[in-house]
């Protein structure tokens, strides 16, 4: 998380969304959407670099996190009410 520039203080927010939707696998890939990866970008062609490789889908995940909910603890927020982000 440090190499994806993930603040320590987020690392707990940042825990329980991967854990929920890749089991912090990072070859996941769902099957229906196409989503990849430990944050499961969707689509996974949004992740500069390599969906799958952990820094670069932690980077694009981070973004995303702080781009639409304006934090990860905003994002845990989100997530724990609709089981999705």
């Amino acid at each position: 998380m440090t190499a994806a520039g993930i603040a320590q203080s987020d690392w707990g927010y940042v825990d329980y969304i991967v854990s929920r939707e890749s089991g912090w696998n990072p070859n996941a890939t769902n099957r229906s959407s196409g989503a990849c990866g430990l944050v499961q970008a969707l689509p996974c062609s949004k992740v500069p670099g390599n969906g799958y490789n952990p820094v670069d889908n932690l980077r694009w995940g981070s973004g995303y996190a702080i781009g639409r909910y304006g934090s990860w603890a905003n994002a845990y927020g989100f997530w724990t009410r609709n089981h999705w982000w």
